[in-house]
């Protein structure tokens, strides 16, 4: 069984399981919609066209994810006026996997909201930093006590070279 159902001024034909991008349907990811505009519906030799929408014929949609298409560029020039504009679009789509198509108790059917995502509260947030500080401030003790020997050796030979000022004389290409 297929429709064709229109939305976001567009004429798509959908089957059951397929995946459709449309234009932005205001739906968050995983809710269900009803997409009640279906303009025909067919099922093998048999086609119901409407005039112009199918009495009582639904989609039933489930929004995977909010999306953005690809990227259009634009330009614009005006010959011999040295005048050239670039501009870029892109479009905000949703992507739809088709549920269920209704021929007959479209506006029956009850769309589902999506279950809501639980947020980690402040109290667990600030409790993992602590424990990483602690890490933290004990790896600097050991790395201090092992590079401690070390420097003994090369302050020597740092001491050894006369620390040298150098002075910048002005020249009458500077002027």
């Amino acid at each position: 069984m297929y429709a064709v159902v229109k939305t976001g001024g567009k004429q798509y034909r959908v089957e059951k399981e397929d995946v459709v991008l449309v234009e932005r349907l205001s739906a968050n990811d995983g809710d269900q919609i009803v997409l009640d505009d279906v303009l025909m519906i067919g099922e093998g030799e048999k086609v119901t066209l409407g005039t112009p929408l199918v009495n009582d014929a639904a989609v039933m949609a489930q929004v995977i994810r909010q999306t953005r298409g690809p990227k259009i560029t634009m330009i614009y020039k005006r010959r011999r006026k040295n005048s050239r504009r670039k501009q870029g679009h892109k479009q905000n789509l949703t992507l739809l996997k088709i549920v269920e198509i209704a021929e007959t108790g479209g506006s029956k059917l009850a769309p589902k909201k999506a279950v809501a995502k639980p947020v980690e509260t402040k109290a667990k947030v600030a409790a993992k930093p602590a424990a990483t500080k602690a890490k933290v401030a004990a790896k600097p003790v050991e790395t201090k006590a092992k590079v401690a020997a070390k420097p003994a050796a090369t302050k020597a030979k740092v001491a050894a070279k006369p620390a040298a000022t150098k002075t910048k004389k002005s020249t009458p290409k500077d002027k």
